[in-house]
């Protein structure tokens, strides 16, 4: 009983001790994030409002997709749909302000300033 205590003590030490040198690559593997594991990151689409206008107007996005407006005008604006009930409302933008929303489904959703309504824009979802 005694040697195979002492064997079983051998072998152990031996597995240890060949472990950081076999094991180090695998280890080292199951540490790294398997990127398939993760969802992709969602596209950001940017619409600039400047000059009183919504640059580009007309945005053509997948599902899934955030558009973000940036106020780069110096009077406030809004980014307001016109459905009713309203899809989404940014409310007021001071100059470098921003607002974005996540397009989920498809479809096509205007939009307009509220402080400006003749300013109007449109994304594209499919």
């Amino acid at each position: 009983m005694g040697n195979c205590r002492r064997l079983g003590s051998v072998l152990l030490g031996v597995c240890l001790a060949a472990a950081p040198a076999v094991g180090c690559g695998a280890a080292a593997q199951a540490d790294k994030p398997d990127k398939s594991d993760k969802p992709d990151k969602p596209k950001v689409v940017e619409v600039k409002i400047d000059n009183f206008s919504f640059s580009p107007a007309e945005v053509t996005v997948a599902p899934g997709t955030e558009v973000k407006w940036v106020n780069r005008d110096d009077v406030p604006h809004t980014a307001t749909s016109t459905a009713k009930p309203k899809a989404f409302d940014s409310g007021t933008l001071d100059t470098d302000g921003t607002f974005s929303h996540v397009f989920d489904k498809a479809g096509t959703y205007e939009y307009f300033c509220a402080v400006h309504p003749k300013m109007t824009g449109k994304v594209i979802v499919k």
